[in-house]
């Protein structure tokens, strides 16, 4: 017998809170240097989410960015981003998802990709044509990238420490956090119950990838314990005419190590 349509509400929504985290209330400045120097974006998805977004216009004959931020985090924590556009001319929509900063809805993964469509929609009210966008994820959000890019025209995919799915991303973040347990068997024994668990919903990046068109770029730490470097091996191996640079050191919440690739990437588009 199948679970009950309200069995199923229930996962759903431990699911959505235990994947996303949103960052909304966490404190954290904007950078006085960027301020007024980006355009707020207010605007609704087509299910009616309240939206959020820092918009950069690019200049002449350069490309855009449309930016997606990972887990337990938001805009905020990727003003770097902004700075990099800034720096380059290019222009950077950095969405805010549902349940995130300054924007308002429950998220799940189905709402967050129809947030992302809906933000490549505004770029186009704003003259950004698809085939001038780059989708740049993070962590989490490169499964927001890989969708987008998978149902959509666009000038190129950048992967920045992805995940494989969320099965393997539970089960990574649990070995990330639990190592610590000096108790081997309750380790052992935690870890076991990640990797069984059954998740209504996919964040599919592995069996998404070779359906993109456009060029890619997957950049990952060697160092990264959150998210290791394996995944974007094999993410590479589903699609070995993408681009894969593997940095010696780096952490995950930060771009430093990977700046001078993705830049090299971009110019040569």
């Amino acid at each position: 017998m199948g679970e009950s349509k309200f069995i199923k509400f229930i996962r759903m929504g431990i699911e959505n809170y235990l994947i996303f985290q949103p960052a909304k209330f966490r404190a954290q400045r904007i950078n006085r240097n960027l301020l007024r120097r980006f355009k707020t974006v207010r605007f609704v998805s087509k299910d009616c989410a309240r939206l959020f977004a820092w918009f950069v216009e690019p200049q002449k004959d350069k490309p855009t960015i449309l930016y997606f931020h990972g887990q337990a985090e938001s805009i905020l924590a990727h003003q770097d981003v902004v700075e990099f556009a800034l720096k380059n001319g290019y222009g950077v929509f950095m969405l805010s998802y549902r349940g995130h900063y300054r924007a308002w809805g429950l998220p799940s993964e189905q709402g967050v990709f129809n947030d992302a469509q809906t933000a490549l929609e505004k770029l186009n009210e704003f003259g950004v044509k698809n085939e001038d966008v780059i989708l740049w994820g993070h962590s989490l959000g490169t499964t927001v990238a890989m969708n987008t890019a998978v149902n959509n025209n666009v000038k190129a995919l950048i992967l920045q420490s992805p995940i494989k799915n969320i099965q393997t991303a539970a089960y990574d973040v649990a070995n990330f956090y639990f190592r610590r347990l000096k108790n081997i068997w309750l380790r052992r024994y935690i870890k076991a119950h990640f990797r069984d668990v059954q998740f209504l919903q996919k964040f599919d990046n592995i069996g998404k990838i070779s359906l993109v068109k456009c060029p890619i770029l997957i950049v990952h730490s060697k160092t990264d314990r959150v998210s290791p470097s394996k995944n974007s091996r094999e993410l590479y191996e589903r699609k070995l005419n993408a681009q894969l640079y593997l940095a010696e050191r780096g952490s995950h919440w930060s771009m430093d190590w990977c700046i001078k690739r993705i830049t090299d990437f971009i110019v040569n588009l």
